[in-house]
């Protein structure tokens, strides 16, 4: 009884040692600087310097009177839009094709379409400025082939969010076609095969069997990538756009680093933070409410 006793109480232990390190970290690195964030974001903090004054509600009163913010939240919000209704149904789509057996040499086209997941912003975002040069990119002529009047896709305020859309599901359409065959590759293939039995098509397959198994992994996909478009966005649009032409391509990251790095106003900078800390929140409430239904298990 004491043995099993000194066991209980070393598991015990274990547990708090190991939960206790991750703990640590995520308030050392995470928690403590948003605190901090929400703390500066109440004064007029520089920089350079720790003499600063607190400006009470100064700072999200001019937030909330800035149009350039609100633009930057619009194109957020499109930039995540767009890119799922064009990213997520392309590798859905390419993962049931290579798991399906409907493409032959399916190891060759999964590193074909996952290597663009491996290549870093900077080469990614100069390999399409090349392209979208209205000059001599490869884009451009090659709709001048069909008679089209060359697109300054960068410079102008209609075109630019498109085309960074583009670069971003370029980026990502490999990383969740690898992440969606992993969830297809869990449904076990006897439910297929009494599919195909009872004379099911594949199209039918896939809407009765492999979407509504995979509907946690998509979920899960959705909230993940509303972090990642925050991430990837700012780093393809500080490159290609610093946020032009005319604040075209602002989005709430980019524009909250070009007023630490213009303006060298923190306090500024740190609301901004706060408030795309509650954008995402509510982006990420909304998608499990609207994505909430029953969970099929196998």
């Amino acid at each position: 009884m004491r043995k099993k006793k000194n066991q209980m109480t070393q598991v015990t232990s274990f547990d708090i040692i190991m939960t206790s390190i991750p703990t640590g970290v995520y308030v050392l690195f995470v928690l403590l600087p948003c605190l901090v964030g929400l703390v500066v974001s109440f004064t007029n903090f520089g920089g350079y310097s720790l003499e600063f004054k607190w400006v009470k509600f100064y700072q999200y009163q001019k937030m909330f009177t800035d149009p350039v913010f609100y633009k930057s939240i619009v194109n957020y919000v499109q930039l995540y839009i767009g890119t799922i209704i064009v990213c997520f149904p392309l590798a859905m789509l390419a993962a049931i094709a290579l798991t399906r057996n409907l493409i032959k040499e399916k190891n060759f086209y999964r590193i074909l379409f996952f290597f663009p997941s491996t290549v870093p912003f900077l080469i990614i975002a100069i390999m399409w400025m090349v392209m979208y040069n209205p000059s001599f990119g490869v884009l451009n002529q090659f709709l001048g082939l069909f008679g089209v009047d060359p697109v300054n896709w960068l410079g102008s305020s209609k075109t630019v969010m498109p085309a960074i859309i583009f670069m971003v599901v370029w980026r990502q359409f490999g990383f969740y076609m690898v992440y969606f065959i992993a969830g297809i590759s869990n449904i076990p293939e006897s439910l297929y095969e009494s599919a195909r039995i009872d004379g099911a098509s594949e199209t039918r397959q896939v809407f009765s069997i492999t979407i509504p198994l995979m509907w946690e992994v998509i979920r899960t996909s959705l909230i993940f990538y509303i972090q990642s478009a925050a991430g990837i966005g700012f780093n393809i649009i500080y490159i290609a756009t610093r946020g032009g032409p005319d604040n075209a391509s602002q989005i709430l990251p980019s524009y909250m680093y070009l007023k630490i790095t213009d303006g060298l106003d923190y306090g500024y900078s740190a609301a901004l933070a706060t408030a795309l800390l509650v954008v995402t929140m509510v982006m990420a409430l909304i998608i499990l409410r609207v994505t909430r239904r029953e969970i099929y298990e196998y």
